[in-house]
């Protein structure tokens, strides 16, 4: 046991380009793909994840400090702390639980796949703990792992129906073809996105406006352009964060280059994923007489313009939304940056790339996951003490971005209709 949780974890430590071109390589292998060019695509795919990730991390490292300003200047005062996603992700890998994730994880894609019950070949294995948020809800209230990994399974076969079900709209609109996104944490919201979609079509004024980036950039010029958005909202960021006018100028700047960056990273991952993409639908259809897209992290789609113009904007009003919100607990800090992008990648293709929509949809998308993150922070918080994770004692924590699994809740509340608790 303890040999394969040391493998394993050695596994989960690997990047997630890294984890992922292994992947891809071994599945256009298995398929029967040339190697060299089952080679050279893989590569290209870790590459171009791995430049997103880097991206991921100047824009969390720039903005972080002046949100961090900003929210002490507010004098929010809550008990609950969101230590981020990467605490979490650390709790639930940490987990006794999660030897049985890439195993369970791979056992319910494949069978899926070959009853015809799923298009999602998820070669986002890294991600599988986003199922095991869960997990280890159940298991902090039941001790139970088969009912654990009940919850697990389910989780996945939920993502995967809703991977399956957004592709389309995900590939027209990011122009992605052959790609869908089973990521358990962006996945849970495009319904919210159809919703408040539906809404705002029916709203005088607000239906017939078009505030898409190519609208933007074409009414207002270069100021409409992405570029030019990034260094006003940086700006504006580092202003409300109080930093120096040198720290202004820099997190503008900064933002800009994000903005302009991120798409080349994008084009990069497309350039190794359409080859195997189109190998393995051809592969699909000539064998098994069925399509078939690989299933990728959400992260590739943050650097869409209008994403990344939303997830800025959202940042204060997350703020404003804990300040105002009744009931709420959860004080935002360690995901703020990331998780509100991150959350609407899914959202904004059913908001039309309107990024007026998309900030009231994401601002409802806040307002569930403040909630949700907060109801939740008990069994986060006991999970973590298992594993004697370092958080300083007597600190209930959660997190805003992958903390707010309304799934993971909804097994909470009937867990506790039935008498459990943590």
């Amino acid at each position: 046991m303890d040999a394969v949780m040391t493998i394993l974890h050695k596994i989960t430590a690997l990047p997630a380009g890294v984890m992922i071109a292994l992947a891809i390589l071994l599945i256009s292998l298995i398929a029967g793909m040339n190697f060299g060019k089952s080679f050279r695509a893989a590569i290209t795919i870790g590459a171009g994840i791995i430049g997103l990730y880097a991206m991921v991390g100047v824009f969390g490292s720039n903005i972080g400090p002046a949100i961090g300003a900003f929210v002490q200047r507010t004098g929010i005062q809550l008990d609950i702390a969101d230590l981020g996603v990467f605490t979490l992700l650390m709790t639930t890998w940490g987990s006794p639980l999660a030897i049985w994730f890439i195993p369970v994880g791979l056992a319910v894609n494949i069978i899926m796949l070959a009853v015809r019950l799923t298009k999602t070949l998820d070669a986002d294995i890294l991600n599988y703990w986003t199922w095991g948020i869960t997990a280890i809800v159940v298991y902090a209230m039941t001790h139970s792992v088969i009912l654990a990994l009940i919850g697990f399974a389910l989780n996945e076969i939920l993502i995967l129906l809703i991977a399956d079900w957004t592709a389309p709209k995900i590939q027209e609109h990011y122009n992605v073809e052959g790609v869908s996104i089973p990521h358990g944490n962006a996945a849970l919201w495009p319904p919210v996105g159809i919703a408040m979609n539906w809404l705002m079509e029916r709203i005088p004024g607000l239906k017939s406006l078009n505030a898409d980036p190519e609208t933007l950039a074409k009414k207002f010029g270069v100021i409409g352009e992405p570029v030019t958005i990034g260094v006003v909202l940086g700006a504006l960021i580092g202003i409300l964060g109080g930093l120096a006018w040198d720290g202004v100028l820099t997190l503008a700047v900064t933002l800009a280059a994000v903005m302009l960056v991120f798409p080349r990273m994008i084009n990069i991952l497309m350039e190794g994923l359409r080859p195997i993409s189109e190998y393995l639908r051809d592969f699909m259809k000539k064998r098994f007489n069925r399509d078939v897209n690989i299933g990728l992290d959400a992260a590739i789609l943050i650097g869409y313009p209008e994403v990344l113009a939303v997830g800025i904007v959202l940042v204060p009003i997350v703020v404003g939304l804990a300040l105002i919100l009744p009931g709420n607990h959860v004080m935002p800090l360690a995901d703020l940056a990331i998780a509100t992008p991150f959350l609407v990648t899914m959202v904004m293709p059913f908001c039309r790339g309107n990024v007026v929509r998309g900030i009231i949809a994401g601002t409802i998308v806040f307002a569930i996951a403040l909630y949700v993150a907060g109801d939740l922070a008990p069994a986060y918080t006991a999970a973590g003490a298992a594993i004697n994770l370092d958080v300083p004692a007597g600190t209930t924590w959660t997190s805003i971005g992958a903390g707010s699994n309304w799934f993971a809740w909804i097994f909470y509340k009937v867990l506790q209709l039935l008498g459990y608790s943590v």
